[in-house]
């Protein structure tokens, strides 16, 4: 006797298709939510000028005074402090606990027209201040015309 009629398999067995409709719903439900949820990263780029290699602005002969000229501005949890190599400015304190912006515009103001080929500034953070101050302290320095940024710690 055959093992297939032993076992009552006489007839031959049918392919039987897969029911994919409720891993096609559960994909109709999951794909709107995580869309929703998702965070789109907004990237922001701050131009910087770097010095070139090829040593086209350098100028032969004796540096000018406002060639000499370095400005800094410190930032720390009391205000900003800003350093001329020919001048140290008093400190634009802190009020009802946010930075004055527009005093510290101003002091720039008043530096761009001492030094107009003035453009390199440093920003001298303390550990404690937020990305987002000096990201300000940035945009004003550009916004004025200080083109060139560097960064100490």
């Amino acid at each position: 006797m055959n093992l297939r009629q032993v076992l009552g398999k006489n007839r031959r067995s049918s392919d039987e298709e897969i029911n994919i409709v409720p891993v096609m719903n559960l994909f109709m439900i999951l794909i709107p939510f995580l869309l929703l949820t998702a965070t789109f990263v907004k990237l922001a780029i701050i131009d910087l000028a770097l010095p070139t290699l090829d040593g086209s602005e350098i100028v032969s002969g004796e540096p000018q005074i406002e060639d000499l000229t370095v400005m800094v501005i410190a930032i720390d949890t009391k205000g900003f402090t800003i350093k001329t190599s020919d001048k140290s400015y008093p400190l634009i304190p802190m009020r009802t606990g946010e930075y004055d912006y527009q005093e510290l515009s101003r002091q720039l103001t008043e530096i761009k027209r001492l030094f107009p080929r003035l453009e390199d500034v440093v920003i001298s953070p303390t550990s404690e201040v937020r990305y987002q101050i000096i990201v300000k302290v940035l945009d004003y320095c550009r916004e004025i015309g200080f083109p060139n940024f560097s960064i100490s710690g």
